[in-house]
């Protein structure tokens, strides 16, 4: 997915209450679809449903678009209107009972480092960091997706790393963090047996060790002050 223009990813979080299944299913069998229309319709580029691994209430919505100039065009919500739902034949379900507990304000990151191997992943670690340098974020996880991730693609289906850097958001939390990565797996026992610890880590010729002492030699150790990690499962996506 290397691209001269920035690829962005618009991150939204909503906490609900209620009837979530029901929730969980009228956004995949009306919203989805729509969603789907609209990549059709060189809207946006895709869109994906992840629900927390800690918290089953909670969810995130990620809008991919392929350059700033979509996003700019991007006709919000009105993607989900019965004018579309009538084109392709769809049929609006009975909106679930539930309320909406709570939400944040919308990101919007730029993903500046991919290695992907061309299968979905299941799950995902995200991982937030809070960074001075963004050159040196941005390097180390080149360099991090280079080295670790890449080499392993071609034999772990399902295995993905995107990494990138926030460009817009309202968010008032004490700590900005402005760099953020996913780390995606096949399955929920591939990314507990990934981040199990193991001896490999002490090998001084192991992967890790290797990554290091790049790292250390590139002077991008130093690349994130505060980091704060989470697990999500994809529900669905308009690449399923």
């Amino acid at each position: 997915m290397a691209q001269d223009d920035p690829y962005l990813l618009r991150m939204h979080y909503v906490e609900l209450e209620g009837d979530v299944e029901s929730w969980i299913n009228f956004e995949l069998e009306y919203n989805k679809k729509l969603a789907k229309l609209a990549v059709d319709d060189g809207k946006w580029d895709g869109w994906q449903m992840w629900q927390s691994q800690n918290n089953y209430n909670q969810f995130i919505f990620f809008h991919h678009f392929k350059n700033p100039s979509q996003f700019e065009k991007f006709p919000g919500w009105e993607i989900l209107n019965d004018i579309n739902a009538k084109r392709i034949g769809l049929k609006k379900p009975e909106s679930p009972n539930v309320n909406w507990k709570g939400s944040k304000p919308m990101e919007l990151f730029q993903l500046t480092s991919f290695q992907l191997s061309g299968t979905q992943s299941e799950y995902f670690i995200i991982n937030e960091y809070s960074t001075s340098n963004l050159m040196i974020f941005v390097k180390n996880n080149q360099l991090w997706g280079e080295m670790m991730v890449k080499p392993k693609l071609e034999q772990n289906p399902g295995m993905n790393f995107a990494a990138g850097i926030k460009l817009l958001s309202d968010n008032t939390d004490e700590i900005n963090y402005n760099g953020i990565s996913f780390d995606g797996f096949s399955s929920l026992t591939a990314l507990i047996e990934n981040q199990a610890y193991s001896e490999e880590w002490n090998n001084p010729n192991g992967e890790l060790q290797a990554f290091i002492k790049a790292a250390n030699q590139a002077k991008l150790s130093n690349f994130a002050d505060d980091k704060k990690s989470s697990v999500w499962k994809v529900i669905g996506s308009t690449w399923d």
